[in-house]
């Protein structure tokens, strides 16, 4: 028994690793691109604007495509999944170098994020079937943490050397690599009763388009900012309301609203993410037009200054798996908030005279609490999510991260100073980052209330048959 325990083991920490992969593709490639963007502009001729859409199709893509990705995980299993979610990436990254156009590249941007989506979910599917790990969750974090972290250093390294087509070309080891791998390592369909009607019909493609539709309107509402589209504002709010109404009607839904609505705990951290994200991604986009508008730095030195950010966030992480095995989740999730409010509440008295000796420390605490407050979450999100939901609600982690990161820059570009005196003034975009972190820690902290009230509920309910079986013995 234990020979053959072993061999599971070994075949399981074979599976997951090519998972991981998978997992380190989506945050590394939402990240190289922005050291690619100006020399795409110069290569295809293109403008900012046209090439910026390679950054938001990315994020869009995978904004729809990981919780699709994660509800046909739960329904196939995550071999065939993966396997042929790792080939798109591959065709899209080999085709990505040889496109003529920016529109050719958004189209291929597009294919990978869908490619890479299938990733996280069956990584999540995996660790259930597994026995659920904390050890394994951390690496997983670690992992995503990373990727983001190291993506603009390594993109410019490989844009220096071999031009833009590199940050596609590298894809490709990874890719196949994992393919060769979960193709013999990964299980495939889980045997067991057939899921309930809400799961087991095909893919609701009307849902989809809503969702997708919806996201479309919201980025271009934000990204107009600070101008407003009230076309664009009535469109997006309305395609949001009718995808959530045609979910909680349909049989076999794409998000089953209603199930996600009944485990309590879901929704708000879901929700707690995204704002956490509009957090910190306002300050990792914002903070380098800071750095050059008011320090005078150039585009290198002012990503050598957001390095601590992503750096601190690194070993945050690896530090928060350890926390996690003493100390609630709740717990450091409220510290992670509190942090991240000091962190971004500091930035109100930066200016053009601010020293370099307190904007790296400033760094470093920013650091802190998004590693930490990106494995806490998503080990909550673990935990509340019910076993045949899992790659559903890891996908919608992933989408709030997204959406998150869509309404930063907005964010941003709301709140960039309009007159010449004010160029690189950063107090209206730390004010907005200050009121988003008070509602982070508000939520936060009502979500531990609510936590414990339902760890109350459970266990009144596992004692009172005990105490009516005691009382009919008694009786008897």
């Amino acid at each position: 028994m234990s020979g053959t325990a072993r061999v599971e083991g070994r075949r399981d920490a074979v599976a997951l690793a090519a998972l991981l992969a998978g997992t380190l593709l989506a945050p590394l490639n939402s990240s190289m691109v922005a050291v690619a963007l100006y020399p795409v502009q110069q290569d295809l001729g293109a403008s900012l604007g046209a090439a910026t859409w390679m950054v938001t199709s990315f994020y869009l893509a995978a904004c729809v495509a990981q919780p699709v990705m994660g509800r046909i995980a739960d329904r196939t299993g995550p071999r065939a999944l993966f396997v042929g979610g790792m080939l798109l990436a591959s065709a899209a990254s080999a085709a990505a170098p040889f496109v003529t156009d920016v529109a050719g590249l958004v189209v291929c941007r597009s294919l990978l994020a869908v490619g890479v989506s299938t990733s996280f979910p069956c990584a999540l599917i995996l660790v259930r079937r597994g026995g659920g790990s904390g050890r394994q969750l951390g690496r997983i974090a670690v992992v995503n943490t990373t990727a983001g972290a190291v993506g603009p250093v390594l993109g410019g390294l490989l844009t220096d050397w071999a031009g833009w087509p590199a940050i596609f070309w590298v894809n490709l080891p990874l890719t196949l690599g994992a393919v060769a791998v979960a193709a013999f390592r990964l299980p495939g369909r889980e045997r067991g009763p057939v899921p309930d009607g809400r799961l087991s019909g095909g893919i609701d493609i009307l849902g989809v388009l809503l969702f997708a539709g919806g996201m479309l309107a919201l980025l271009r509402v934000m990204l107009a900012l600070p101008r407003v589209e009230p076309v664009t504002v009535v469109a997006a709010v309305s395609l949001l309301i009718g995808f959530v109404v045609r979910e909680a009607r349909y049989r076999a839904p794409f998000i089953d609203v209603t199930a996600l609505w009944s485990h309590r705990g879901l929704v708000p951290v879901l929700s707690i993410f995204v704002l956490f994200n509009l957090t910190y991604y306002s300050a990792f986009y914002g903070l380098p037009q800071w750095f050059q508008g008011s320090l005078g730095l150039d585009p290198a030195a002012a990503g050598l200054l957001v390095l601590p950010i992503a750096a601190t966030s690194v070993l945050a992480t690896m530090a928060g798996s350890w926390a996690l095995r003493v100390v609630s989740s709740e717990r450091l999730a409220f510290l992670s908030a509190l942090l991240l409010l000091a962190g971004v509440a500091v930035l109100l008295v930066f200016d053009a005279s601010t020293p370099l000796t307190i904007v790296v420390p400033v760094g470093v605490l920013l650091g802190i609490p998004y590693g930490l407050g990106n494995l806490v979450m998503q080990q909550q999100m673990y935990d509340r999510a019910p076993d045949r939901l899992t790659g559903l609600v890891g996908g919608l982690f992933q989408s709030a991260r997204y959406i998150g990161a869509i309404l930063a820059v907005g964010l941003v570009g709301a709140c960039a100073p309009t007159g010449p005196a004010a160029v690189g003034d950063l107090t209206t975009l730390a004010y907005a980052m200050t009121v988003v972190a008070v509602l982070v820690l508000a939520a936060v902290a009502a979500d531990s209330v609510l936590a414990r009230r339902r760890t109350a509920a459970i266990r009144w309910t596992a004692l009172v048959p005990s105490a009516g079986s005691t009382r009919g013995d008694h009786h008897g």
